[in-house]
C-alpha cells in the first residue's frame, strides 16, 4: 500500500475483516487517526442487499465526522412517523409522530432512512478515494494469529497479511468472531423476507414516510422508507417449526410470504402482495459476543442484536456509532491498541446490557413502542 509523497507516514497498520456497511465505517473512521488499512472482503465485490436502514440524527452526525454525512443525507428520507400496529386485527398499538413539517423538520427527525446499497456506495467511494485505504475482495478471512505486537490475518487461500491490529467486522458467524468469542453457528429457525414496494402502488392511505411494524408471535411484519429511490422497504421475519435450507437472497413467490405469514389481516396480506421480487436469507445465528477484543484484535458490527427486525434496525444503527467510538480509541500508537480495545470491549459490554434490559422489559413489562423499535 504504496503512499503518495504528500500523504503524512501512516501510525499503524490495521486490517479489516468484512467489506460491509460496518467494515468499510472502520475502515474511515481508522485512516482518521492516521493509520493505513487494508479492507479484507470474501465477496468478489463489495455489495449489500437492497434493503433499507435506519440512521439516527447521532449517527448523522457521527457520519459527519468522517465527511460522508452530506451525501448520505442527499440519498436519505425523513422517517415522518413509527407505528406498531396487531398483525391480525390491525389495531394500532402506539404511534410516534416525527416534527410537523417546516423548515428545519427534516434536521430535527427523530431518524432517516437510507438504501443499504447507497449507504454502501457514499462509503466505498470515501474509501477508494481515501489515500490510507486500501481494498481487497475474494479475500476470505479464515483465522487470526497473534504474535508478540501483531497479528497475523490468514485467508482461507493460505495467503497472509499481517498488521498492527485486526478489525473484526464480518457479523456474528464471521470466523474471526468465532475465534474472539467462542462458540459455534448455526441455521436459524427463521427466514427474512424482503421485497422492494413502488410507492405508486401503496394501498390508499398508506404513507411512504411511514415506518410501520405489524407483530404477530410467529412474524414480523415492517414497511420502512427506502431512501430516495421512488419505493418503500417490506420485509418480514417468520419463525419456522425447522430450521429451513440456507439461503442468500433466493427468489420465492409472494404467496410463500403471505403463507408464513398466515393469521395476517387482510391489509397485511395486500400490502405482501404487492412486493415486487420477494428475496429470502436464512440467518445464521452465532454464539453472542461475551468478548469483544482479544489483545490485538476487536469485534465490530452486529455481535449480539436481537433477531427482531425493527429492533436490530435500531441497533445496527447503535452498531454504527459504536464502531465510530471505536475509532476515535484508536487515535494512539500501534503499542497502545490492546489498551484502547479493552476500553473499546468495556464499551460494548455496557452497551449490550442495555440493549438486552431494553429488550426484556419491552417483552415481559409489555412496555413502550420506542422499546420495540430501539428508538
Amino acid at each position: 500500500m504504496a503512499q503518495p509523497s504528500n500523504t503524512p507516514v501512516p501510525m499503524a497498520d490495521v486490517l479489516v475483516a468484512g467489506g460491509g456497511i460496518t467494515g468499510l465505517t472502520a475502515a474511515l473512521g481508522i485512516a482518521r487517526q492516521r493509520h493505513r488499512v487494508l479492507v479484507l472482503e470474501e465477496a468478489d465485490a463489495f455489495t449489500e442487499r437492497e434493503a433499507g436502514i435506519r440512521l439516527s440524527r447521532d449517527t448523522l452526525r457521527a457520519l459527519d465526522r468522517l465527511g460522508v454525512g452530506g451525501a448520505v443525507r442527499d440519498r436519505a428520507v425523513r422517517i415522518e412517523e413509527m407505528r406498531l400496529v396487531e398483525g391480525a386485527t390491525g389495531a394500532s398499538l402506539a404511534s410516534v409522530r416525527g416534527p410537523a413539517e417546516g423548515r428545519y423538520a427534516r434536521r430535527r427527525a427523530a431518524s432517516y432512512a437510507v438504501g443499504r446499497g447507497d449507504l454502501l456506495d457514499v462509503l466505498l467511494t470515501a474509501c477508494r478515494g481515501h489515500p490510507c485505504i486500501d481494498l481487497r475482495t475474494a479475500a476470505p478471512v479464515a483465522s487470526y494469529a497473534l504474535h508478540g505486537h501483531r497479528v497475523t490475518a490468514v485467508l482461507g487461500t493460505g495467503v497472509r497479511y499481517a498488521g498492527d491490529a485486526l478489525i473484526g467486522a464480518g457479523g456474528p458467524c464471521s470466523a474471526v468472531h468465532r475465534q474472539v468469542a467462542g462458540g459455534g453457528h448455526r441455521i436459524a429457525r427463521s427466514v427474512f423476507y424482503h421485497a422492494p414496494v413502488p410507492v405508486a402502488r401503496l394501498p390508499a392511505g398508506a404513507s411512504a414516510g411511514s415506518f410501520t411494524v405489524w407483530a404477530r408471535p410467529t412474524w414480523q411484519v415492517v414497511q420502512s422508507p427506502a431512501g430516495r429511490g421512488g419505493h418503500v422497504d417490506l420485509s418480514a421475519h417468520c419463525d419456522l417449526p425447522a430450521a429451513p435450507e440456507a439461503a442468500d437472497g433466493a427468489p420465492v413467490d409472494a404467496e410463500r410470504v403471505v403463507e408464513h405469514c398466515a393469521d395476517a389481516g387482510p391489509p397485511v396480506r395486500e400490502l405482501l402482495r404487492l412486493g415486487e421480487d420477494w428475496r429470502m436469507w436464512v440467518p445464521c445465528e452465532g454464539a453472542p459476543a461475551v468478548r469483544w477484543a482479544d489483545h490485538r484484535v476487536a469485534l465490530a458490527g452486529d455481535t449480539d442484536h436481537p433477531l427482531l427486525p425493527s429492533a436490530a434496525a435500531g441497533v445496527r444503527d447503535r452498531t454504527l456509532q459504536d464502531v465510530l467510538h471505536l475509532g476515535e480509541l484508536m487515535d494512539c500508537d500501534a503499542s497502545d491498541f490492546p489498551q484502547a480495545f479493552a476500553a473499546y470491549a468495556e464499551h460494548r459490554r455496557r452497551a449490550a446490557a442495555r440493549v438486552r434490559d431494553r429488550m426484556l422489559r419491552a417483552v415481559c413489562g409489555g412496555g413502550r413502542y420506542d422499546r420495540i423499535t430501539g428508538l
